[in-house]
């Protein structure tokens, strides 16, 4: 394991858990039979769903770029 990777990987596991946490608060109500949120703590969650997203993909590159040499 490379020592210059280990940032990247805290920032790709930081997203991936931001992303997966707000996604279950989002679909909970509709597909699994629990309360909706209300609506600004809903677009709430998804915004950040978005952000978390968003990290998940740059820590992932970098990560990929830091084990193939780019």
């Amino acid at each position: 394991m490379k020592i210059a990777a280990i940032p990247w990987m805290v920032l790709t596991a930081v997203g991936l858990g931001v992303t997966t946490t707000t996604g279950y608060l989002v679909v909970r109500g509709p597909f699994f039979g629990g309360a909706m949120l209300p609506p600004r703590l809903l677009l709430v969650a998804t915004g950040v769903f978005i952000v978390g997203l968003v990290v998940l993909a740059l820590g992932g590159s970098k990560l990929a770029r830091v084990y193939t040499g780019f």
